[in-house]
C-alpha cells in the first residue's frame, strides 16, 4: 500500500505532520477528516530501494547457519535462560538477515504459547523433519538440552561429510568445466581459421583432419546456437532431476556408476544409521524413528526401503526384516549388526559404531578421489589434445612433403 505524507490543521488549529498509508489521495483526505482534521498539503512518497530487504530475498540459510544457531540454543537452555529470552537473544546476534527473522518468528510462536517444536515445524524449508522431531522428543521428556546438543552433533557429522564431498570433486569439476570451455572457444572461433586453409589449398585431407573441419564448421556456423541448447538443457535437466520421475531415473543411476556407486551407498547408509542411532538415544519410539530418518537420506529408493521398514516394525516384524530385501543398498555388515543390536538390546550403540566405521570408509574416500579421478582427467585431456595434434600437424606434414 503506498504511504502519502500530510500536513494538516487539528482541532486546536495546530499544523501537523506525519505519513499515513491509504490506496489513494482521497482515501487520505476522508481519514483526515473522520478524525477532525483539515489537509492542506498531500504527496505520495517515493520508495527508495530497500537493500536490506533485497539481501534478506538472496541470503541462504546455510547448515552452518542451523548449526551455530542449535549449539548456542542449547548452551542458553543450559545456563537456564528460557526458552523464549534464548531465542530473542539468537535474533539479534544472527548475521544472516533471513534466518534473523525466522528465529523471531519462532519467538513470538514460543511466547504466544506454542511448543518450540510446533515453531520451528512451521519453516519446514529450514527445519527439516529430523530437527523438529529430535526438538519434539527433548520437549516432552524434559530432555531438551540434551537432545540439542544430539542434534547439532548430527548436524555437525553432515556439514564435515558435505565439505569433503565438496573439496574432492571441485578440482575435477573446475578442470572439466575449463576443457569445455576453453574447447568450445577453440572450435568457435581459433580452429576455423586453420581448417579455412586445409580447405583452399584443395589437397586431399586424411580422415582425422575432415572429422576435426566438419566439427569447426558446425561450431562455426551454429555456435551460438550450440550454446544456447547447452544451457537450455542444463536448465532443463536441472528441473526435470527434482521432479519424482528425474529422481527415480538418476538415483537408480548412480548404482552404476564406477567408484561414485560406492560412495552413495556408504553416504546413505552411514547417515541412515547415525541419524537412527541419535534419534533412538534421544528417546524416539524406533518406529517413528525410523519414518524421520527415511527424510535424511537423498536417495529415493533408501527412503522407499526406510519407510517399508517402519511399517513392518510397527506390525512387530524385526528391524532387520526390510532390509535383508535390498541386499545392494544395504551391506551384509550393516543387517548383521541390526540384528546384534536387537538380540542384545543395545541397538543405539551398535548403530553409532556401524556409522563410525562407514565414516571412516568414506573419509578415507573423499581423500583418494582427487587421486583416482586426476589420471581419468589426464588422459581425457591428453586424448582430445593428442586427437587434434595429429589431426592438424598431418595434413601440413603432408602438405610440406608434397611441394617438396
Amino acid at each position: 500500500m503506498p504511504e502519502y505524507s500530510y500536513i494538516a490543521r487539528n482541532k486546536a488549529g495546530m499544523v501537523e505532520e506525519n505519513i499515513i498509508e491509504a490506496f489513494n489521495e482521497r482515501a487520505v483526505v476522508d481519514r483526515l477528516r473522520s478524525q477532525g482534521m483539515l489537509p492542506t498539503s498531500i504527496k505520495l512518497v517515493k520508495k527508495s530501494i530497500n537493500f536490506s530487504a533485497v539481501n534478506e530475498w538472496f541470503a541462504r540459510i546455510k547448515l552452518l547457519d542451523k548449526i551455530t544457531f542449535i549449539k548456542n540454543l542449547g548452551v542458553m537452555i543450559r545456563a537456564g535462560l528460557p526458552v523464549s529470552r534464548s531465542l530473542k537473544i539468537l535474533t539479534a546476534q544472527t548475521p544472516n538477515p533471513k534466518f534473523a527473522k525466522i528465529i523471531a518468528e519462532v519467538a513470538r510462536g514460543v511466547e504466544s504459547g506454542t511448543s518450540l517444536a510446533d515453531s520451528l515445524a512451521r519453516f519446514p524449508k529450514v527445519f527439516s523433519p529430523i530437527f523438529v522431531s529430535m526438538v519434539h522428543v527433548g520437549e516432552v521428556s524434559g530432555n531438551l538440552e540434551k537432545n540439542l546438543f544430539y542434534l547439532a552433533d548430527q548436524l555437525q557429522r553432515d556439514y564435515d561429510l558435505i565439505a569433503k564431498a565438496k573439496g574432492a570433486l571441485t578440482y575435477p569439476l573446475v578442470v572439466l568445466g575449463a576443457l569445455v570451455i576453453v574447447g568450445f572457444l577453440m572450435f568457435t572461433f581459433v580452429l576455423p581459421k586453420l581448417t579455412q586453409t586445409f580447405v583452399d589449398l584443395g589437397v586431399e585431407l586424411p580422415f582425422m583432419t575432415r572429422i576435426v573441419i566438419g566439427v569447426v564448421d558446425v561450431f562455426a556456423h551454429y555456435g551460438l546456437l550450440i550454446l544456447a541448447l547447452l544451457v537450455g538443457l542444463i536448465i532443463a535437466f536441472v528441473f526435470w532431476r527434482k521432479t519424482e520421475s528425474g529422481k527415480t531415473v538418476l538415483h537408480k543411476l548412480v548404482f552404476y556408476v564406477p567408484v561414485v556407486s560406492g560412495l552413495v551407498i556408504k553416504i546413505n547408509q552411514a547417515r541412515f544409521v547415525r541419524v537412527l542411532a541419535s534419534l533412538v538415544k534421544s528417546g524416539m519410539p524406533i518406529v517413528e524413528a525410523l519414518s524421520v530418518s527415511a527424510h535424511v537420506v537423498n536417495n529415493v529408493y533408501y527412503q522407499r526401503t526406510i519407510s517399508d521398514a517402519s511399517s513392518k516394525v510397527k506390525i512387530g516384524s524385526p528391524l532387520s526384516s526390510a532390509f535383508k530385501k535390498q541386499p545392494k543398498l544395504f551391506s551384509n555388515l550393516v543387517i548383521q549388526m541390526m540384528e546384534v543390536g536387537e538380540e542384545s538390546g543395545t541397538t543405539e550403540a551398535v548403530l553409532t559404531e556401524v556409522a563410525d566405521f562407514y565414516e571412516t570408509e568414506i573419509d578415507q574416500t573423499m581423500k583418494n578421489m582427487s587421486s583416482i579421478l586426476e589420471p581419468v582427467l589426464m588422459v581425457i585431456i591428453g586424448s582430445v589434445v593428442g586427437f587434434l595434434a595429429i589431426a592438424l600437424i598431418t595434413p601440413i606434414y603432408n602438405i610440406t612433403q608434397t611441394i617438396g
